[in-house]
């Protein structure tokens, strides 16, 4: 699939540093994956990252009612609908704990290759993850990603708020997703 091709070319730079990490025993295996959960989740997703993961989420045949429950669950418990400011839909960033977290050592339900950025930059600093605070993301990586590849998204953007009628910039990711299954729907109908 050339989608999946291009999505894992730009998530190429942080998946090496995952590999490179747990080449030296920094990995994830030992984790309970607090970073997954509401004390420290807070991701939010561009249009581009979130119709990669909705594309493998329908290609692999799993949206289903359980999945489309386990995220509007999410979104009414966090309460990641809720606006503030000039009525566009503006966000307070908010945490959550995601709705593709098992609650288990390498608990997510999503491939490296469509994973949020962000979720792939914050990696494991020790070989004995017993405390958070040797669990950080790696900023300047993820700059130094942006800037491979800013342009081309910017494209890819652009065209995934067009094609699915989106106008936001950056979401949680439940609230993204619900976006992409409910412009789903209509083309559909």
């Amino acid at each position: 699939m050339v989608v999946a091709m291009k999505s894992h070319e730009r998530r190429k730079i942080l998946i090496d540093r995952m590999e490179e990490l747990a080449g030296q025993g920094q990995d994830c295996q030992n984790c309970a994956g607090t970073c997954c959960t509401f004390e420290a989740n807070s991701m939010m997703v561009t249009p581009l990252e979130a119709w990669e993961i909705f594309e493998f989420l329908k290609s692999s045949d799993l949206i289903d009612q359980n999945l489309k429950e386990k995220i509007f669950k999410t979104i009414k418990e966090f309460r990641l609908d809720q606006s503030t400011g000039n009525g566009k839909r503006s966000f307070i960033r908010r945490t959550y704990t995601c709705p593709f977290f098992h609650h288990r050592e390498l608990g997510c339900a999503l491939p490296k290759e469509v994973k949020p950025y962000g979720c792939l930059a914050f990696n494991a600093h020790h070989e004995t993850i017993k405390a958070k605070e040797f669990c950080y993301s790696e900023k300047k990586l993820l700059m130094e990603r942006d800037e491979l590849f800013s342009k081309q998204e910017e494209m890819e953007n652009e065209r995934v708020k067009n094609q699915y009628k989106i106008y936001w910039d950056k979401l949680p990711l439940p609230v993204a997703l619900v976006d992409f299954f409910n412009a789903d729907d209509q083309q559909s109908n």
